[in-house]
């Protein structure tokens, strides 16, 4: 037999493949079992043969173990290299394309149930078509690579010349900081040399005043030994010509004025003010934490106290530091928000890094701003406002500024006029400085050890009040 007439022996008439567990029915053809349950009605009837139509009773299925054993044989001997052009299934010639699973078939396998739906053209006019759209496909890559190829040429043009750009660019900053950097000794040089001239005309005015001073010490000491020898003279030796040396003593001049030094020439760094704001953060208060007397508005960035001076109780010194050490020693829970003092706690807590923030004074009276810890809320006296409870702030006026220490309090500073105050934090370097923010003249510095937690702080005298300024996107 040839292997076609084989094959069609061997070869299910409902799925078109070889057979599997072939059964046997009454009219005698065969097949799948599989493929014959599939075939009839369910319901366990008689059923028509799916090829002669005769009836046939599901209980008259037979195994048919020689057409099996044929037909596994028959597979395996198949299961060598197909030749090209035939189907690996059917070992029979290709000449369909199925457009659903997108490969070539043969006449067998359109037959077949996996087939029957599917969309089926000749295999030359497919191979025809689908070389046309491959054709088109390569002409539309090839003009895709001629584009990316032109624009990977344009990026290397633009690196090399983004390179010289950047190599340019290195050179005028390392050009232009090298300036500033002579720029600044310059400067320097004529702080430190104007310093020194001041230094050197206060000495030469000391000096002076010390020789005025030794003179006229001298010329008492003379005076007053002269008018000692003159007192203990015989009566005709003192009535001769008295009134001369009362005159003498009383046009002698000890109105010598003295004057306070100070230093007079100012540390203003140039562009102070723009190396600053790089670091400014925005700033609001924590009102949880503010005195009862404290009012506010512009959401939390502006501050009153509302109490008047007559109104705010006044305690002496020692009273207030004898209740602030008995208070101490009673409470062992942490205090929550000032109760003594009108002041208020920022909400920002810094633990590294650099910060930078404004505090402007509103209507000139009295108030403070600065860093403290986040325990210092119990205090009860204002005078205890220092880095030794754990303060570091200024406090500034229409009358001047000075800081807050420890040390017996010092005239404020008068100059120069301060509306607005900027606070900066190095925690790195533990130091905290304060400037003018109009002029980014350094005011005062604080250096010392700061725990891990700091946060703004901010005190009011009576009816004074302070806006903190808006963060704004160019600062």
């Amino acid at each position: 037999m040839e292997a076609e007439d084989l094959q069609e022996e061997l070869t299910c008439s409902i799925c078109l493949d070889y057979f599997e567990d072939p059964v046997s029915i009454e009219c005698g053809h065969n097949f799948c079992r599989g493929c014959l349950r599939r075939s009839w009605t369910p319901g366990g009837g008689l059923f028509s043969c799916p090829e002669c139509r005769q009836p046939s009773a599901p209980a008259a299925l037979r195994p048919n173990w020689a057409l099996a054993r044929l037909t596994e044989k028959t597979r395996r001997r198949r299961k060598g290299p197909v030749p090209p052009g035939l189907c690996s299934r059917h070992w029979e010639p290709l000449r369909l394309f199925c457009e659903n699973d997108q490969r070539p078939v043969c006449l067998v396998c359109r037959e077949s149930q996996g087939h029957q739906a599917h969309t089926m053209a000749p295999i030359d006019e497919a191979f025809q078509s689908y070389r046309e759209k491959l054709l088109k496909s390569q002409c539309s890559l090839t003009a895709k690579m001629k584009k990316v190829i032109q624009l990977q040429e344009m990026e290397a043009k633009n690196t090399t010349k983004w390179k010289v750009q950047i190599k340019n660019q290195r050179m005028r900053i390392a050009t232009e900081f090298s300036k500033l950097h002579n720029f600044l000794t310059e400067e320097e040089q004529l702080f430190l040399q104007r310093l020194n001239k001041e230094e050197e005309e206060t000495k030469k005015k000391l000096k002076e005043n010390m020789l005025r001073l030794n003179e006229t010490i001298i010329s008492l000491k003379k005076l007053i030994i002269e008018v000692g020898e003159k007192s203990q003279a015989s009566a005709l030796q003192l009535l001769q010509n008295p009134k001369d040396m009362l005159i003498r003593s009383e046009m002698q001049d000890v109105n010598c004025s003295l004057e306070v030094l100070k230093v007079k020439t100012v540390c203003q760094l140039p562009m102070m003010k723009e190396m600053l704001k790089r670091y400014q953060v925005a700033v609001n208060v924590a009102e949880e934490t503010a005195h009862p007397k404290l009012v506010f508005a512009q959401e939390g960035r502006y501050v009153k106290n509302a109490a008047t001076e007559s109104s705010w109780p006044v305690f002496s010194t020692a009273w207030n530091y004898f209740a602030g050490w008995k208070n101490s020693q009673k409470t062992t829970h942490i205090v929550e928000k000032f109760q003594h003092l009108p002041c208020v706690l920022g909400k920002n807590i810094f633990t590294s890094g650099k910060h930078y923030w404004e505090v402007e004074n509103r209507g000139g009276l009295e108030i403070a701003a600065g860093v403290c810890q986040e325990d210092i809320m119990g205090i009860t006296d204002s005078s205890r406002m220092s880095p030794h409870s754990g303060i570091w702030a200024i406090q500034w006026s229409s009358a001047g500024y000075r800081p807050l220490t420890s040390l017996p309090l010092d005239p404020p500073n008068k100059e120069p006029a301060l509306l607005r105050v900027g606070v900066y934090l190095d925690h790195e370097a533990r130091s905290v400085s304060f400037y003018s923010a109009v002029d980014g003249l350094h005011l005062h510095t604080f250096s010392c050890s700061f725990v891990s937690h700091l946060r703004p702080f901010f005190w009011l005298g009576p009816l004074a009040s302070l806006v903190i300024p808006r963060v704004t996107d160019g600062k």
